[in-house]
């Protein structure tokens, strides 16, 4: 594969626009020869705060700054970014551009690069490790569940879909084989030569892709997740162009990657989640901070903070031994919940956690036992906690679960943002 370059020294974001465009329409034809000509452009949907919650939004150029990386102002919302090049040549580290920043509003950016997905997740996941400001957009699989109802499985029967599937029971595991990482899996879907070299553990361990027409896809689908329970944990969902060729394949942490023809269909893709992340953002802090006194007496908590309760209950319960791994390693220094707290243990299965979140450094409180999770922010803390718990709960814990927050259903949340974003809009 080819590195192309970036732009130099853009003097506005459409010369930025042009250059992506044409990587777009070269690499859709390279896509098309079944073979990769040029990168292709990822966008990352990433979340910070909002002022609404007592908190003061900082400038993405102060983050990014403090993140080591040189930001140069395009306009008043769109920025170039030079960061560590993680491929030094013999004369040393050196800054290279890396991508480009669009702030939507004080809290989500898009980051949008042509690196090649390792990289940038790589770097993204190091922006965020290391920045309590910044988190992903975290898009669990009741949203994307609801995205392809309302959305994808409209877009016509004869068009091509593609649902990615993906659960791990990770806590099911030996100790030494669960180390954490920080990459999450490419673009690409690819099998490891090496694989009969390698050890196999024991546990359940389930990725399955669905690529078909939509019309097929919609006769089956639900059939399917009747009776296997990993396929209600959906992990990554592809939505055919509207206006030409190609596709953009969304991930759970709010990772889109072009494969139409057109950058600027692309954007009009991210701006669309936004807002209908954004959405769901406001109706869970709504509901969080704001309505309290409607949680049913049988829903509330005694863990001893005030708060709307987030109730996730698994609907297969789960060993000790998996759920004391799980206790033992959600709360490690590294972790893919991005929670701190020390465990109090109130039973063989069952943990009380007075910690923090790590995105802003909030307080939560959480119970823990082999049948559920109760976690309560207090008023005024950031709703990205709660969906990023669902998240990973899904996709690493229990791949079937039912979800409250306070008495409402999670997906009566997830529901109404559809409905409250607007549906896509063409966006110049």
């Amino acid at each position: 594969m080819v590195q192309m370059a970036y732009p130099m020294k853009p003097q506005d974001r459409f010369e930025v626009y042009r250059f992506f465009n044409g990587l777009a329409a070269e690499g859709k034809e390279g896509l098309d020869q079944r073979r990769a000509r040029v990168p292709l452009v990822k966008s990352f949907l990433l979340e910070h705060v909002s002022s609404h919650g007592g908190r003061i939004p900082r400038q993405p150029t102060d983050i990014f700054q403090s993140l080591g990386a040189d930001v140069r102002r395009i306009d008043e919302s769109f920025m170039e970014i030079r960061d560590l090049d993680s491929a030094p040549d013999a004369s040393g580290p050196s800054q290279r551009t890396v991508g480009y920043v669009e702030q939507f509003n004080e809290r989500f950016f898009a980051y949008y690069t042509s690196d090649e997905s390792q990289n940038a997740i790589t770097r993204v996941n190091r922006w965020i490790t290391r920045s309590p400001d910044l988190d992903s957009s975290w898009f669990s699989s009741q949203l994307l569940q609801r995205l392809w109802d309302t959305d994808v499985s409209l877009r016509g029967n004869e068009r091509f879909g593609k649902l990615t599937f993906q659960h791990e029971s990770i806590f099911e595991m030996p100790e030494d084989a669960a180390e954490e990482s920080e990459v999450e899996s490419g673009d690409d879907d690819t099998e490891d030569n090496n694989a009969d070299d390698q050890p196999d553990f024991e546990r359940r361990k389930a990725k399955f892709n669905m690529a078909d027409r939509i019309g097929r896809i919609k006769a089956s689908l639900g059939n399917l997740q009747e009776n296997y329970a990993p396929l209600h944990a959906l992990y990554a969902l592809r939505f055919p162009s509207r206006v030409g060729r190609g596709c953009h394949d969304l991930y759970q942490q709010g990772r889109l990657t072009n494969r139409s023809d057109s950058f600027e269909e692309h954007r009009n893709m991210v701006r669309y989640l936004y807002r209908t992340y954004g959405a769901m953002l406001d109706l869970t802090e709504d509901t969080a901070w704001h309505r309290m006194e409607a949680t049913p007496a049988h829903m509330r908590t005694n863990i001893g903070a005030k708060g709307v309760p987030l109730i996730v209950r698994f609907k297969e319960e789960l060993s000790e031994p998996t759920f004391k791994h799980w206790v033992t390693r959600a709360f490690q220094k590294r972790n893919r919940f991005r929670l701190w707290g020390e465990p109090i243990w109130m039973g063989p299965t069952k943990v009380h956690v007075y910690g923090a979140d790590r995105h802003l450094w909030q307080p939560i409180n959480i119970e823990m036992t082999e049948k559920s999770l109760v976690a309560i922010l207090p008023q005024d803390t950031c709703g990205n906690t709660f969906h990023r718990l669902v998240t990973n709960i899904q996709a690493y814990v229990c791949p079937s679960i039912e979800t409250w927050l306070g008495g409402e259903p999670f997906q009566g949340i997830v529901d109404n943002s559809i409905a409250m974003s607007g549906g896509y809009a063409d966006e110049r």
